[in-house]
């Protein structure tokens, strides 16, 4: 409980500063537009409209490509908001320029990532095709232990000159500190999105209960489209909070320094 309280409370201080930086909520927007006209591109450019068995596993090299390429677009995004919320938490004035700017010179670091990353999730998909339930099951732990495992390696990746080796090393490290903060936030992330969507469902259920279908149909793709944004924006937010105490032990503007240090088994690096 102590855990989820400290989560609970480091997300509303996330939200604080998503309030000051509306414009970082642009960037997983951004992300999610470019992500879904690359997906276009692979439907039509490899006949999945026509022959949705071409980007199995079995074809690897469109599946190795749209995997690579879609890492690559989430983790470039990804990078520019956590570049801008450790901009804001050390009390300057980010912009989407300035954050696109500090991903852009991570960009060879962020797609070998990407390359890692897509081939990590080639292998697990293709475990997952041929086999059992047993090995299904296999497979979506080892996904959900890498996803954990990985979770702090692409601000450590923008924000540190390392290599990607030594950048896995260090992310794997603050993740071991902070391992029960990292799954309970990425839960309470994915739970509040989900209390949030009742009422979008409710909505849209009186919407459509009234014989209006299309104002339904648009209220809940809105409404969806703003919830991940938002979620997107504050888990960024929350990332590199916790990354940066964990690094150099400072407490920005809004977080309690009590509330980060008990997010870590061990003493921060300072």
């Amino acid at each position: 409980m102590g855990r989820i309280g400290r989560s609970w409370e480091m997300m509303k201080s996330s939200w604080g500063v998503l309030k000051q930086d509306k414009e970082l909520a642009i960037l997983p927007l951004i992300s999610g537009v470019v992500i879904t006209i690359v997906s276009a591109s692979f439907v039509f450019g490899f006949g999945l409209h026509k022959n949705p068995d071409a980007l199995e596993t079995e074809n690897l090299f469109p599946a190795f490509l749209f995997y690579v390429v879609s890492y690559t677009i989430a983790f470039f995004f990804q990078a520019a908001l956590v570049a801008g919320a450790m901009q804001r938490l050390s009390g300057g004035d980010p912009t989407v320029g300035s954050s696109l700017a500090a991903a852009s010179r991570r960009f060879p670091a962020l797609l070998l990532w990407g390359v890692i990353a897509g081939t990590v999730g080639l292998i697990l998909r293709s475990i997952e095709e041929r086999s059992a339930i047993v090995g299904k099951i296999v497979a979506g732990l080892l996904g959900v232990a890498w996803s954990l495992a990985t979770f702090f390696m692409v601000p450590v990746l923008v924000m540190e000159e390392k290599p990607v080796g030594a950048s896995f090393k260090h992310s794997f490290a603050i993740f071991k500190q902070t391992w029960g903060e990292t799954v309970v936030g990425n839960l309470g992330m994915g739970l509040i999105f989900l209390l949030a969507l009742v009422p979008v469902a409710l909505v849209c259920w009186l919407l459509v209960s009234a014989g209006l279908i299309v104002p339904a149909v648009i209220v809940g793709v809105l409404s969806f489209i703003a919830l991940m944004v938002v979620s997107s924006a504050l888990q960024g937010i929350y990332l590199a909070s916790v990354y940066r105490y964990a690094t150099s032990g400072a407490v920005a503007p809004g977080f309690d320094r009590e509330m980060l240090l008990g997010a870590f088994r061990e003493k921060p690096a300072k």
